[in-house]
């Protein structure tokens, strides 16, 4: 076996070269020197923010530990449960957005990493990050949930099919539409392949109003999926 030294500079490089960034030895949050784990040192993870008593419906604050919000009680999602890191606020806020508008793709591993320590089994069958139009990811380089997903997969080895589900339409940023108008945009926009999967996760950035994760759970129920999950790294304050 290598000695505690060699093992962690093996898994430092491993985490640079999945990442295709090079890191320096320094945390992601406060650019110290980073010793305690790959990325975040250990004061920065002690200060990240994390949703208490989640509805796992929809994964909106509650203030006990109850079942699931009113909401989704009287209004339940299509999916089975819904996981996610964090509310989105500082620090995850600047990390995706400089993961996907500044080709910091080192701030997927990171995040990636925590989500698979956030998670809850039982394990899917596949994990499906939610894809881009081709144009768009041409236009970025890389899907940034399909980042994550790379390390999330580093974690817990699950499987991760970026194949099965399709943008097969560009649609407008979804960033200042209301829910119903997200719909509408999303109507049309993705295809889903055969699947032999009976229970998958669908993996995204952030989570809004849900309207993209309603679109793909539609049409992979409609494909004879039994168990949709959603997982993300962080939900909005909305339904």
């Amino acid at each position: 076996m290598f000695p505690y030294r060699d093992r962690s500079m093996i898994k430092r490089l491993l985490t640079q070269l999945q990442s295709g960034a090079l890191w320096q030895g320094q945390c992601l949050l406060c650019r110290q020197d980073c010793h305690d784990m790959p990325l975040l040192c250990g004061l920065c993870r002690r200060d990240l923010p994390a949703t208490d008593f989640p509805c796992p419906g929809c994964a909106l604050p509650l203030p006990v530990n109850d079942a699931y919000c009113g909401h989704c009680q009287k209004q339940p999602p299509p999916w089975q449960r819904m996981q996610v890191l964090a509310p989105f606020e500082a620090p995850f806020n600047r990390l995706l957005h400089d993961l996907k508008y500044h080709g910091k793709r080192l701030n997927a591993c990171l995040l990636g990493q925590l989500l698979a320590d956030a998670l809850q089994p039982p394990w899917p069958d596949a994990v499906l990050p939610v894809p881009l139009h081709w144009w768009r990811r041409l236009h970025r380089g890389y899907n940034q949930s399909g980042e994550i997903a790379r390390g999330l997969h580093s974690s817990l080895n699950l499987n991760v099919d970026h194949r099965l589900l399709q943008r097969i339409r560009a649609t407008a940023s979804q960033t200042h539409l209301n829910k119903t108008e997200r719909r509408k945009n999303l109507t049309g926009a993705f295809t889903a392949g055969p699947c032999s999967h009976r229970h998958v996760a669908l993996l995204d950035d952030v989570i809004t109003t849900g309207a993209t994760m309603t679109e793909l759970t539609r049409l992979l129920h409609a494909q004879g999926v039994e168990k949709v999950e959603v997982w993300a790294v962080c939900r909005t304050l909305e339904h």
